[in-house]
């Protein structure tokens, strides 16, 4: 798709907004206008494609490369959409989906992932992301909240809902791992029987319409649905489209139209970097996948080997493991190019170590939330070095952030204040919760409660965040959710969640418990939570007390205090174990 586009001949250290200017100059295929997107005057992509269906049409131009490689298995690119294609005829004709149907994904990286994604999205429905860590009651509960009249899965989440889908009359395609029959349940391979490959479903479609909903852990509890429209995914390729033409102009891309690019896949497709920046722009490019079942650093470097793997995109902690293997001599990544990161902050000493064992390679970071489709600003190569605590600048050219304090006004260069991202990649709202929306959306404008500073340059530095939010490893954790299991323990009388810090993940779930029965152990409160909350969710470390936790002036718990006072504990305890 890139090797047909003509580009400008530019001195290859020309700076990358430099670059951008010209690609999206009025007479380019990347040229922005503006136009009324909800109600504001926003910057778009003039020619962009409708809808995600066009999209996925214009993968094929890859053909017979392989896109997806799991284990022993490789599916090409035409192979990928043939299955897509005839996944859609099955959800209109056999299982009456109509357009705007819910149609919940909730399994691990498989190559029927993205197959299963494309095809609902192609049939009108709307694709609706799961957490394959989630335990019942939390996929229960947006199954219900998301009203699916489907859902996709593997054969553990598929046993796991099905009291959910009796009660809501759901239908369970099981797309990995053998089942035991059940009416409600069939397989994903039978589905597709019967049905012509390389035929959409005429369906109708808008590029305002509905195309996926992601759920995002805030600090109000229970997860929120956050919609997007074909016209917001489609935004967020293109402007990863521009970033790469960016470097192919650099030299960064090997100028050969037999090269493609391989990508080690660690991240779950249903966050949404693993299916924006991961999933979606290497079908637009033309990358290679190589999905990994599970997290395992040596296996990674492995497979990096084997496969000629060039980039990486995961959680700090991974490519720190990474470099560290590489560090010791075990491994030759010499292959890699790219190592990027997301989802939580990468501290500075991973960044020289990645630099020191892998100097041919560029490290980079990436700031979104699920609520702006992972994109918000990107920062690498030398600049990401020479700055490893930013994270860069407003990725251009339809990103717009600003930073302002309580009353909204923008806060002058050096000063603190919430970041607050504008753009047609944004979702839309949030399910079923107009209280939240109000809250967050503000003119076009997305509060994401993180507070940063901007620098003489224009680079931003996330410093704090006004929500309850833990970052385990990329992963989002709700304090006021993990706190609502342990209230609903026998024995428990109040309860404080918060973070921890740590070298590896970034952050841990820390609690301390008051506790009314004396009986009442550590152990049978963490058996008790691991009942009902993903793994990742857990209290790595308990403090149990009898003493009533301290309030400020108007009654509330004293989180701040609170928080300071156990995170100073467990330094100490730190530093005295080591």
């Amino acid at each position: 798709m890139l090797d047909s586009l003509e580009l400008p001949k530019v001195d290859p250290s020309t700076p990358m907004v430099d670059m951008i200017e010209m690609l999206t100059a009025p007479h380019m295929p990347f040229s922005t206008t503006e136009k009324e997107v909800n109600g504001q005057m926003l910057p778009v992509f003039t020619h962009q494609p409708q809808t995600l269906r066009d999209v996925f049409m214009m993968f094929l131009g890859h053909g017979d490369k392989e896109y997806l490689v799991y284990g022993d298995e490789r599916f090409t690119f035409s192979e990928t959409i043939a299955k897509a294609t005839q996944f859609a005829q099955a959800l209109v004709d056999d299982y009456g989906v109509k357009k705007g149907d819910r149609i919940a994904i909730a399994m691990r990286n498989y190559p029927e992932w993205p197959m299963v994604y494309m095809g609902i999205v192609a049939a009108g429905g709307i694709a609706v992301l799961m957490n394959a860590w989630w335990k019942a009651e939390e996929l229960g509960w947006a199954l219900k909240d998301c009203g699916a009249k489907v859902a996709v899965t593997d054969a553990p989440r598929g046993r796991c809902i099905l009291p959910v889908a009796d009660e809501l009359g759901m239908q369970i395609i099981v797309a990995r791992d053998k089942f035991d029959a059940h009416p409600r349940m069939s397989s994903f391979e039978a589905s597709l029987e019967g049905k012509k490959p390389m035929v959409w479903p005429e369906v109708e479609m808008a590029t305002d319409d509905l195309a996926m909903m992601l759920y995002t852990s805030g600090s109000t509890g229970f997860p929120k649905g956050a919609p997007s429209t074909h016209q917001a995914v489609i935004s967020v390729l293109f402007t990863w489209i521009v970033l790469a033409l960016c470097l192919k102009m650099q030299g960064r891309v090997p100028d050969d139209e037999d090269y493609q690019p391989v990508m080690l896949v660690a991240v779950p497709f249903f966050h949404v970097t693993g299916l924006l920046p991961v999933m979606m722009v290497s079908a637009t490019v033309g990358r290679k996948l190589i999905v990994m079942h599970k997290w395992d650093a040596d296996e990674a470097c492995r497979l990096v080997e084997v496969e000629g793997v060039t980039t990486f995109t995961g959680v700090p902690t991974m490519s720190y493991e990474m470099a560290q293997l590489a560090k010791a001599g075990k491994y030759d990544l010499s292959s890699l190019v790219d190592m990027g990161g997301g989802g939580a902050a990468r501290p500075p000493e991973h960044v020289k170590l990645i630099k020191e064992v892998m100097p041919h390679s560029n490290p980079g970071i990436g700031y979104g939330l699920t609520e702006t489709n992972a994109m918000g600003s990107v920062l690498s190569g030398d600049e990401y070095v020479a700055r490893p605590t930013s994270v860069g600048v407003a990725t251009p050219p339809v990103m717009e952030i600003k930073l302002v304090d309580p009353d909204g006004n923008e806060v002058p260069q050096g000063e603190r204040g919430e970041v607050c991202m504008r753009s047609v990649m944004n979702v839309t709202h949030y399910w079923n919760n107009p209280e939240a929306t109000a809250r967050a959306f503000t003119d076009g404008w997305f509060h994401s409660g993180d507070v940063a500073y901007k620098d003489e340059e224009g680079y931003i530095y996330i410093v704090d965040r006004l929500k309850d939010i833990i970052i385990r490893g990329g992963e989002n954790i709700s304090s006021l959710e993990v706190e609502g299991v342990l209230h609903g323990i026998d024995g428990v009388e109040d309860v404080m969640v918060f973070s921890l810090p740590c070298a590896l993940l970034g952050e841990i779930v820390g609690s301390v418990v008051v506790r009314s029965d004396p009986d009442l152990t550590i152990d049978d409160i963490l058996e008790q939570t691991r009942q009902q909350l993903a793994g990742y969710k857990i209290p790595a470390k308990v403090w149990l007390i009898e003493e009533e936790l301290p309030l400020i002036a108007s009654g509330k718990i004293d989180r701040k205090a609170i928080k300071a006072h156990y995170q100073e504990l467990y330094q100490t305890e730190l530093e005295r174990n080591a």
